[in-house]
C-alpha cells in the first residue's frame, strides 16, 4: 500500500510547530515502519520546491507562491495534485479542511482526511481586526464548508468534531485520536513548584492574555509561580505586544517567558520540569499539547471548550474553568500552587488517561481506516495494480 500524507512537515532540523505538524510526523515515521510506501506532501511559505528521503519516507516540499490566498491556495494545490500523480498513491490522508483536503479530493484517489479543528469556530473567535483578516477567515471559513461538502471519509479526533459537523450528516466518521510521540510517556518527572507551562501559539485564540492576568491575581500570595509560555510569536505581534504590556503593567514581567517555539528535546525538558501544563484557550477542538501532558504525567489546567472536555475530566487529570474567565482561572491556578498532593495524583492519572494516544494503537486503527476506506473505492479509481494488504 503507497499512503500519501497530506499536510504541514518541518524542515531538517526545523523544529515542529503545532499540533497538526505532530502528528503529520509521528504518523508518517509509524506507518513507515509497517511496511508501507510512505510519502508526505507539505506546502510552505517561504523556500523552493524540493523532494528528499528521510526516515524512509519521500518528502516532497512545495512552495506557496507570494500571491494573494485565493490565487496562491489554487497554486497550491495543483502542486500537491502533481505530486499525487508522481507518487501515485493507493490512498491520500490530507490533514485539516483547507488546501490540503481541497487539493487531495482534486485528483482521482481515494481519500480520507482527518479534521483537526473547526474553522468556523476559529474565525467567531479570532478577534480579526482589518478587512484583509475578516476576509481571509472568511475565506477559509467557505473553504472549509466546501471541503466537507465533497468529502466522504473523515476521522474524527474527538467527538466535538462529529458534534461541529453533524450538518454533513453525508459523511463517513471514523473515531481515531491524535498519536503522541512515545518519547512523552517515557518522560521521568521532575517537576518544580510553581513552574506553569503553555505550549501554545501566542495568538488571541490561545488566551494567553487571559492566563496573565490571572497570574498577576496570584503572584503575591504564590512568589514561586512563574510562566513559561512556548509558541510561536510572529503571527500575530500586536497580541504579544499585548500580552508583555499586561505582564508589565502587573509587574510581573520578570516571571512571564517567551521562549518561542521549542525543539524536541527542550519540549520534553520543559513537560519534565513543568508543576502543571495551563491552556487557556478561547477555542478548541483536541489539543495535541494536552496529549502530550497526559502522556508525560503533567497535570492540566485548561478552559473547558471544544473537545477538551473529552480529554481532560475536572478534578481527574486537573481542573477545567470557563473560557474568558480570569477569576475563575485564577482559582485554578491558586490551588494547582498549594496543593502537592491533589498534584501529584492528578499527575498519576493523566498517564492512564493518555493510553489511546499512543502510537501503536493509533496506527492500528489508522490502518483499519484505510483498508476501509480501499475497500468502498470503485475499481475505477485505482491507481495502482498492486495488491492491497
Amino acid at each position: 500500500m503507497r499512503i500519501l500524507l497530506f499536510g504541514p512537515y518541518p524542515r531538517p532540523g526545523q523544529p515542529i510547530t503545532g499540533g497538526v505538524m505532530a502528528v503529520m510526523v509521528a504518523l508518517a515515521r509509524g506507518l513507515a515502519t509497517q511496511g508501507l510506501e510512505v510519502g508526505v506532501a507539505s506546502a510552505t511559505a517561504r523556500g523552493d520546491d524540493g523532494e528528499d528521503r528521510e526516515d524512509g519516507i519521500t518528502i516532497y516540499r512545495r512552495g506557496i507562491p507570494p500571491l494573494p490566498r485565493a490565487r496562491g491556495h489554487r497554486t497550491i494545490r495543483r502542486k500537491l495534485v502533481a505530486v499525487a500523480h508522481d507518487f501515485r498513491p493507493t490512498l491520500i490522508h490530507a490533514h485539516g479542511t483547507g488546501y490540503y483536503a481541497a487539493a487531495a479530493l482534486d485528483g482521482p484517489w481515494p481519500v480520507i482526511l482527518t479534521a483537526h479543528g473547526v474553522v468556523y469556530e476559529e474565525a467567531r473567535r479570532s478577534q480579526a481586526r482589518g478587512i484583509k483578516e475578516r476576509l481571509a477567515w472568511r475565506y477559509d471559513t467557505l473553504l472549509e464548508k466546501r471541503v466537507l461538502t465533497r468529502a466522504r471519509h473523515v476521522i474524527a479526533i474527538n467527538p466535538y468534531i462529529r458534534q461541529a459537523f453533524a450538518q454533513y450528516d453525508h459523511l463517513q466518521w471514523v473515531d481515531i485520536p491524535n498519536p503522541v510521540d512515545e518519547a512523552f510517556f517515557q518522560i521521568t518527572r521532575e517537576p518544580e513548584p510553581g513552574l506553569l507551562f503553555t505550549p501554545a501559539r501566542v495568538i488571541p485564540r490561545k488566551g494567553i492574555d487571559i492566563l496573565i492576568r490571572a497570574l498577576a491575581q496570584v503572584a503575591e500570595a504564590h512568589p514561586h509561580a512563574r510562566l513559561q509560555i512556548a509558541g510561536e510569536t510572529t503571527t500575530s505581534p500586536g497580541f504579544v505586544a499585548h500580552c508583555r504590556e499586561l505582564a508589565a503593567r502587573a509587574g510581573i514581567s520578570d516571571r512571564v517567558q517567551f521562549l518561542g517555539n521549542l525543539d524536541r528535546e527542550a519540549l520534553l525538558a520543559a513537560y519534565r520540569r513543568a508543576w502543571v501544563m495551563v491552556l487557556p484557550s478561547r477555542q478548541e477542538t483536541a489539543p495535541v499539547a494536552i496529549g502530550e501532558a497526559l502522556a508525560a504525567g503533567c497535570p492540566v489546567i485548561a478552559t473547558q471548550v471544544g473537545g477538551v472536555p473529552w480529554m481532560v475530566h475536572h478534578e481527574q487529570e486537573g481542573l477545567l474553568v470557563p473560557p474568558e474567565d480570569v477569576d475563575a482561572l485564577a482559582a485554578a491556578l491558586a490551588r494547582a500552587l498549594s496543593q502537592e498532593e491533589v498534584v501529584r495524583a492528578w499527575s498519576q492519572r493523566a498517564r492512564l488517561t493518555a493510553q489511546p494516544y499512543r502510537l501503536a494503537a493509533v496506527l492500528d486503527a489508522t490502518l483499519a481506516a484505510y483498508r476501509a476506506v480501499w475497500a468502498q473505492s470503485s475499481p475505477d479509481r485505482a491507481v495502482v495494480e498492486e495488491t492491497v494488504p
